[in-house]
């Protein structure tokens, strides 16, 4: 776990360096070349601690009747889950930066990387590990995270839909409330049933709040089992821009 640690500290402290740089850049218009050892990092990264968090992750299951006879293994795991809140936050942040500077962040890492992966791939550990999080939440003390899963959301979305803030979204969300002026939905549909269905949203509600259209603009309605998804749901951009918010409305449920 602590070598998962270290290198989750390692690629969150990266993207806090390139946030600062793009930024910085795009109000002086620095040259890039003061970022790439962070940027390095970042991009080489990911494959090797997707399958690092996984095999820990098998590894834990494995050895869980162990893990939960004893108190420093127990501690270990709930430092490591904290470790993984934090990255989840810094992760979120990135994925803002990487939109309010998008052109900065092509330029730094060509046009076929995407900063939402390691969103998607922290939400995809937390969804396999959800067992294993509601354990040490009731018994090892462990927190929830505190950020405002809502705050930055229209932003995020904004490849999606755009014409909304958070607050609209939020209401959406958690009290059922259409969104005002039905904004168009941009881009594949099965994208609006993933979100649809992880907010256990009727296709009805989806079509209340969104306006779909064919490609030759025409509208046409959201048909969950049309446009239904074929991929397993985190393999879809939207999930992991959604996981957080549907954290939330299960807290509700509850």
């Amino acid at each position: 776990m602590k070598t998962i640690r270290n290198m989750t500290a390692a690629v969150a402290d990266a993207m806090a360096a390139v946030s600062l740089f793009v930024g910085r850049r795009a109000d002086e218009n620095e040259p890039l070349g003061g970022c790439r050892f962070e940027r390095d990092i970042i991009r080489d990264s990911y494959r090797p601690l997707k399958q690092n968090y996984f095999e820990l992750l098998d590894n834990i299951r494995e050895d869980w009747n162990t893990i939960v006879q004893n108190d420093l293994l127990l501690d270990e795991l709930k430092v490591f889950l904290e470790a993984c809140n934090r990255f989840h936050t810094v992760a979120s942040e990135f994925e803002e930066t990487a939109e309010a500077h998008d052109g900065e962040i092509e330029d730094l890492f060509g046009e076929d990387w995407r900063p939402i992966e390691y969103l998607i791939l922290i939400c995809s550990w937390e969804r396999e590990a959800d067992a294993i999080y509601k354990y040490c939440r009731r018994n090892c003390g462990l927190g929830i995270r505190l950020d405002d899963p809502f705050r930055g959301i229209a932003l995020r979305l904004r490849r999606f839909f755009t014409g909304t803030s958070d607050d609209d979204i939020r209401e959406f969300v958690m009290n059922g409330v259409s969104l005002a002026g039905r904004p168009r939905w941009i881009g594949d549909k099965n994208q609006a049933v993933v979100m649809g269905m992880m907010l256990g949203k009727s296709c009805k509600e989806m079509n209340d709040s969104f306006l779909f259209t064919r490609t030759n603009g025409t509208p046409i309605p959201l048909n969950y089992s049309q446009h239904g998804p074929r991929l397993e749901l985190d393999q879809y951009e939207i999930f992991g821009i959604i996981r957080p918010i549907q954290d939330v409305t299960s807290k509700k449920s509850d």
